[in-house]
């Protein structure tokens, strides 16, 4: 049995606890296996939410059900802090935790606010054992504390570029924001590497619409925000946030 399918037979006892009316979730998922499930409950017409600790997140829990209340979610955020003026990156903290014998899939998403300051949002069950045990990151001796403020109106910084292309297909789209052929866009889409809204993109010729959010494995992360303007070749000029 391969990793999807021992994660759908997961989401398959999740389903079976939902009809029973019991509390059922799934995560942190990364954008890969969030989109496997979300795409097989859109099939099975049963609805669900998808948070990570707030608004932007990319690795996220999955919620079955119409009743989903983000103040019974299972994550704490918490904040690792240094006085060393040393840059830590995302791999530093990530690593440090893993460090103590943490699987991925109980971390989300990593947040570095400034120099010597990380918020990090992980599965509830192991943030006292991360507040008790993690001593440093790196080399630097560090400071881990509950993040008290609140993570609702939380975002990660966007910067907005336009580009002009001939129509709003996916692989037109991809192919700017990747800054490669439409053939190489074409590829990137085949090989499951595109994902609209948490789920992956089959069809080239697919048309994205305002607000959808587009991700690009190993490229990054967007949000179309819809055409400015047209060209006098009648080329379109659209608005994209990315994610910085």
């Amino acid at each position: 049995m391969d990793d999807t399918q021992l994660l759908l037979s997961r989401l398959d006892d999740l389903i079976e606890d939902y009809y029973y009316g019991k509390t059922s979730f799934i995560g942190f998922l990364n954008e890969s296996e969030l989109s496997v499930c979300c795409r097989y409950l859109k099939n099975r017409y049963i609805e669900f939410s998808v948070f990570g600790g707030y608004p932007d997140s990319t690795r996220a829990y999955l919620f079955l059900g119409a009743d989903f209340d983000k103040e019974n979610v299972p994550i704490r955020t918490l904040s690792i802090e240094s006085s060393s003026q040393n840059e830590l990156t995302h791999r530093d903290y990530l690593g440090s935790l893993m460090g103590l014998g943490i699987k991925r899939e109980c971390i989300g998403d990593i947040l570095i606010l400034k120099k010597g300051q990380a918020l990090v949002f992980v599965r509830e069950e192991i943030a006292d054992y991360i507040k008790s045990e993690l001593k440093s990151v790196r080399r630097d001796s560090v400071n881990v504390s509950d993040y008290e403020s609140d993570t609702s109106n939380f975002t990660v910084k966007k910067d907005e570029v336009t580009f002009t292309i001939s129509s709003l297909r996916v692989d037109n789209i991809v192919s700017s924001l990747a800054r490669c052929s439409r053939s190489e866009a074409v590829a990137l889409i085949e090989a499951d590497k595109v994902f609209v809204n948490h789920l992956s993109i089959k069809k080239p010729s697919a048309n994205i619409s305002e607000d959808d959010i587009i991700s690009i494995r190993g490229i990054g992360k967007f949000i179309y925000k819809g055409i400015s303007g047209t060209t006098r070749k009648g080329n379109l000029i659209i608005s994209v946030l990315h994610y910085i």
